[in-house]
């Protein structure tokens, strides 16, 4: 799948397309000898960060730095899964192994176990707005304080 993704315009077929592209992607960009392979994406705005995890078939860890084109993935997956005044999701987190599907999990209305900078409960407020039934406490929170 190539292109810009506008706001909201991922459908079930679209969201899926983007998840086989992400899993061609990190499967054929994995380590030598890998099992298991985890990516957690977190993003408030324009501020992300990308953690990974990968095993061998003995579940032990290996180094690994995933492709820069992981990132623009599932941020055309964050645009396009926009709902309006639901705004989108705040993380993600992926897994496949070698053998078996690929799958996904998105967090909505939990906050992440991190830190962003101050400025970016305003920028995702103006990117993907959400309106007062769908702000999160801790959301609502930060976003006064910016």
């Amino acid at each position: 799948m190539t292109g810009r993704t506008v706001p909201g315009d991922l459908g079930p077929e679209g969201q899926k397309a983007l998840l086989d592209e992400l899993a061609e992607v990190v499967t054929s960009a994995a380590p030598q000898d890998w099992a298991r392979l985890a990516v957690e994406y977190k993003c408030l705005g324009r501020h992300v960060e990308l953690g990974v995890g990968v095993h061998d078939a003995t579940e032990q860890p290996i180094s690994w730095e995933p492709p820069a084109e992981v990132d623009a993935l599932f941020w055309r997956l964050r645009v396009g899964m926009y709902e309006e005044g639901r705004g989108t999701w705040f993380s993600a987190f992926f897994r496949t192994r070698t053998t078996g599907p690929h799958e996904i999990f998105y967090n909505w209305d939990n906050e992440p176990p991190w830190q962003p900078p101050a400025e970016s409960f305003a920028h995702e407020q103006r990117l993907f707005p959400r309106d007062g039934a769908h702000q999160p406490a801790w959301f609502r929170r930060r976003l006064e304080q910016t």
